[in-house]
This record gives structure tokens, C-alpha cells and sequence, in this order.
């Protein structure tokens, strides 16, 4: 395990997976955000049902500004954000002022679109930055263990919501390949029952198909990790 130890393959894991929370969430957002606006917006009590959040908002217009800006709300995309910073922080000298400095940057993107007219613009920025946070992560951190733990963060995320949200088989079963392969290259402590199904279930979604019922898979991706 080298200089990695449990607390901060911990940081390092939920870092990423804060990061790809606030990437997918947003972009998920600016969907729906287009459909609200055309007139033809999917019913926000569907979208809490699949992300096994609460419905504590009034109106689907009151969903998109709570999910995403509510400090106070643990569930938002606001909470996430400042998880992932927070964790950001903890690890500057692991990951670098420099890459940190693109989660700031992210973070900033997301108070200047709470107070925005035009608030997806400044989302637009959000996720521009934590694009320039992996690319600069990749470049500046040399370590592959490091570099394999946070990528295995945000791929479990990333799978988790793809799957919770009905995304195209096809792009769960490749998080999926991801996700398996870098597990393997990670000193991450694994379930031995969760990566067992998702085995299966990558192999089985050979043809491109994934279970009718993916409630398997979401509870496999979730507790995958060990920490």
C-alpha cells in the first residue's frame, strides 16, 4: 500500500466520487433543464424515486433550484460540491495546489450560478472545471496508485447514477468494464459479493444488455469499495 494510507485512500476514493457526482448530476441537470423549458420535462418525483432521495420540493422549476443550490439539503449537488473540495483540501499535497486549485475553481462556478440569472451558463463553467481537474490531475500526479483510486471514485459514481438513472446499457456496461479493471490496480479493500456481480453482470452484458431489474447492480457499484 506504499505511502497510501486507509484515510487517505479514503479521501482520495470520495474525492473522485464527489467530483463525478457533481459532473453527471449537472449534466443530468442541463437536460432536464432544456425539457423544463420546452414544456416537456420529466416529473421530478420520477427522478427522486430513482435516486432514492427525498421529495421534499413543491414543483419540478423548485427541484432544479433546490437539488442544485441548497446547502442545507445533503442530497444537492451544492452539498457534494463542497464534500468534494473539502476532501480536495485534505489532500493538497497529494494531488497538488495546482490541480486543487481547479476544484475551487468548480466550486466558485457554483456560487456564481446560485446568484445567476442564467444559472446553467455558470453550471457550463462548473463542469469546464472539472474537466481541467482530471486533466491536470492526470498530468501532475505521478503516483498510479493515487491516480487509480480517485479514477476508481468517480467511475463507481459515475456507473451508480448511469444505472439509477436509466442511462443506455451500452454506456453503463463500459463504466462497468472500467470500473472492474481498475479496481483490480487499486489498494482499495473490495466486497467480495459486490464485485462478484458485477463480474457477472459484465459478462452476461456481452450482448449489450443489462437486467431488466438493475437494483442488483446499483447496490453492487455502491458497496464495491470497502472503506
Amino acid at each position: 500500500m506504499g505511502s497510501l494510507t486507509l484515510s487517505k485512500i479514503d479521501r482520495l476514493y470520495w474525492m473522485g466520487r464527489y467530483a463525478e457526482r457533481v459532473n453527471t448530476s449537472l449534466r443530468f441537470l442541463m437536460k432536464y433543464y432544456d425539457q423544463l423549458i420546452d414544456g416537456h420535462p420529466m416529473d421530478h418525483r420520477e427522478i427522486c424515486e430513482r435516486l432514492t432521495v427525498p421529495d421534499i420540493y413543491t414543483s419540478n422549476e423548485d427541484f432544479i433550484q433546490r437539488f442544485t443550490f441548497d446547502e442545507n439539503n445533503p442530497d444537492s449537488i451544492y452539498t457534494a460540491a463542497d464534500r468534494m473540495l473539502g476532501n480536495g483540501m485534505m489532500l493538497r499535497e497529494t494531488i497538488s495546489s495546482g490541480t486543487l486549485s481547479y476544484l475551487q475553481m468548480a466550486f466558485n462556478n457554483l456560487v456564481a450560478a446560485k446568484k445567476s440569472d442564467c444559472p446553467m451558463i455558470e453550471a457550463q463553467a462548473m463542469i469546464d472545471s472539472i474537466m481541467a481537474f482530471r486533466g491536470s490531475f492526470d498530468d501532475s500526479v505521478e503516483d498510479e496508485g493515487v491516480r487509480n483510486v480517485v479514477k476508481c471514485g468517480w467511475t463507481a459514481e459515475r456507473l451508480v447514477l448511469y444505472l439509477r438513472l436509466g442511462i443506455a446499457d451500452r454506456m453503463c456496461l463500459k463504466e462497468m468494464g472500467k470500473l472492474i479493471d481498475r479496481v483490480k490496480r487499486t489498494p482499495v479493500r473490495t466486497r467480495s459479493f459486490a464485485f462478484a456481480e458485477l463480474l457477472k453482470a459484465a459478462a452476461v452484458g456481452d450482448g449489450g444488455k443489462l437486467p431488466d431489474e438493475r437494483g442488483d447492480l446499483i447496490h453492487a457499484a455502491e458497496e464495491l469499495v470497502e472503506i
